[in-house]
């Protein structure tokens, strides 16, 4: 047994490493603005490419190592005991951190954008503010890097459950459990990306990408296969098996790359919708090289840990011991870290380096501080004190996002009528809120302000959800009619593509450049040029993410109306 578990818990700590490292790098990447901890200016996009490869296998092989642990703990609990263990290792940490680290995130995600403190109730993460932009983390305070514990402790009662059942006691062989893994994986993947499910679900108690969720299961149940099966019993080193993993993993790891790349360029430019085959089958190639890669990663890691790493590590211990902890904490740590480093012009690959090395090593100083010293202190009262308040706080966040919303819905007409500015530009914008517009103009205030998220100038967001008196008061103001946002975008982009026909010719008239590009090389009369059929579900996935803003399209009017508009720009 202590073979076993000596290269596991050592593989485990390398892997929470790698989770800091992977979240280190979101801070230098573009496109985690609106929802990201700390987002630095200075950027290196390239980091992309580190964050997608140990996304393949990071968190699939961490489920593995604490299924293959599960079948041990059961032979020395009976099944009360391990549930009852487990909740206090697992959920009650979880517990104190959903309603003591989320907060902290969205403080620091606030402070390093140079917004206002909001509500002491939105810190939470069953906060939900209504008709905002749920895509930016202060209006939706999600688990983020939480979501792994209850997940965890999910699959193990999903164990137990099955252990009473005599599906877990089929003998099947390693080869067949990782045929299942395969199989039952892609079928699943595919058909939640069929059915429009992917992405991530997000609830009170669960949050996960949906996706993923049965094949981090099946994960889970191979490695208490491996336990059962002693898979790791034998000295022997098996050089064969390894080249064939190594032999899968690369093609994998090629193809992937090819169909991760030609997904993201279609992301980033709506029109090109361009596929190497076919969509449903550059998507099964997609879903296909994540599970084998997984797989071949799981393999080569197990193989180098199990014999170059398989022996207690004096310095390793303290590490080991403490790696859930770490993971728990770190995210916080990493977003001081990173909010001091915003400040310090120095390259973004040192700050990348610093920010991964300084999180991981003064996390396990706190986790080892914590259990030498504090630990102690803090008793299971306390505890169990700070776990009833946590729930006491849940209902009364819960009471009172309702009275809020109850409120929202019965001041809404107050809107048409503020007193003095109290609207900011861009809310009145897309509230369609001319007199609050009209008084920001009388006023001085910056026509071509942008929102903190996409870098919408208030023309473009009027532009987008069809405000056409707005736009054209906006446009006689001396808005900057080529003003872009993060993505290069002018108000004539955003006008041609959502077919905003009054605006368009507003806009031509008065200067807009038909001959500027966005950042995929786009001009506005690229954006209403493809057939519309190609397009369509770009469309709808707008018109589904920001209804609750307010945006309202009709699909018909935009079919008809696309010729139209290109054949104005041309």
């Amino acid at each position: 047994m202590k073979t076993r578990i000596y290269f596991l818990d050592n593989l485990r700590t390398f892997l929470i490493f790698l989770v800091v490292l992977l979240h280190a790098g979101m801070s230098y990447e573009s496109g985690f603005d609106s929802f990201w901890i700390v987002s630095d200016p200075a950027k290196l996009n390239p980091i992309a490419w580190v964050r997608t490869y140990l996304d393949l296998f990071v968190m699939f092989i961490i489920f593995f190592i604490s299924g293959y642990f599960i079948p041990i703990s059961l032979k020395t609990r009976s099944t009360w005991d391990l549930l009852s263990s487990k909740f206090k290792r697992i959920m009650i940490p979880w517990i104190i951190a959903v309603f003591t680290l989320i907060p902290t995130y969205k403080a620091i995600f606030l402070f390093s954008r140079g917004l206002p403190q909001e509500e002491w109730f939105s810190y939470f993460h069953l906060f939900h503010r209504a008709g905002a932009d749920l895509y930016f983390f202060a209006n939706n305070p999600t688990q983020s890097w939480l979501w792994f514990l209850p997940i965890l402790f999910l699959f193990q009662v999903m164990y137990l459950a099955l252990s009473k059942t005599k599906l877990l006691s089929l003998k099947i062989s390693l080869k067949t459990g990782m045929i299942l893994t395969i199989l039952i994986g892609l079928f699943y993947s595919m058909i939640i990306s069929i059915s429009g499910l992917k992405g991530w679900a997000h609830s009170a108690l669960l949050d996960f990408q949906r996706e993923r969720l049965l094949v981090y299961f099946m994960v889970f149940l191979l490695g208490s296969l491996c336990y059962k099966l002693n898979v790791f019993e034998s000295k022997t080193k098996n050089t064969k098996q390894l080249l064939l993993a190594i032999a899968v993993l690369i093609p994998s790891l090629i193809v992937y790359t090819i169909v991760a790349f030609n997904f993201f360029l279609n992301i980033i430019d709506p029109e090109r919708n361009s596929f190497i085959i076919s969509e449903l089958i550059d998507r099964l190639f997609y879903y296909s090289t994540i599970i084998l890669s997984m797989l071949g990663f799981l393999y080569v890691l197990i193989f180098i840990f199990r014999f170059k790493f398989n022996r207690s590590y004096e310095k390793m211990e303290p590490l080991n011991k403490g790696s859930y902890q770490v993971y728990i904490i770190h995210m916080i740590v990493l977003g001081v870290i990173a909010l001091i480093l915003v400040n310090i012009n120095i390259p973004a690959i040192v700050k990348y380096l610093v920010l991964t090395v300084l999180t991981y090593t003064i996390s396990n100083i706190i986790v080892f501080a914590y259990k030498r010293i504090f630990r102690k202190i803090i008793s299971l009262k306390m505890t169990g004190a700070i776990v009833l308040a946590a729930v006491i706080l849940s209902i009364v966040v819960y009471i009172k996002q309702a009275h809020t919303n109850g409120v929202n819905k019965q001041s809404s007409v107050l809107l048409e009528t503020p007193s003095a500015l109290d609207i900011g530009i861009h809310e009145a914008v897309i509230t369609g809120n001319m007199d609050a517009v009209m008084r920001h103009i009388k006023a001085g205030s910056t026509l071509n302000e942008k929102e903190p998220m996409g870098g919408s100038s208030p023309l473009i967001s009027a532009a987008t959800f069809g405000k056409t008196e707005v736009a054209l008061a906006l446009i006689e103001a001396g808005a900057d009619v080529n003003s872009t946002n993060n993505e290069g975008s002018t108000a004539l982009h955003t006008a041609a593509f959502f077919c905003r026909m009054e605006i368009v010719e507003a806009l031509l008239a008065n200067g807009a450049d038909k001959s500027i590009k966005n950042n995929v090389g786009s001009t506005a009369l690229d954006s209403v040029t493809a057939p519309y059929e190609a397009v369509k579900g770009i469309y709808e996935y707008f018109g589904t993410t920001f209804a609750p803003l307010g945006l309202k399209l009709d699909y018909e009017q935009i079919e008809m109306t696309r010729p139209r508009i290109a054949e104005i720009l041309r």
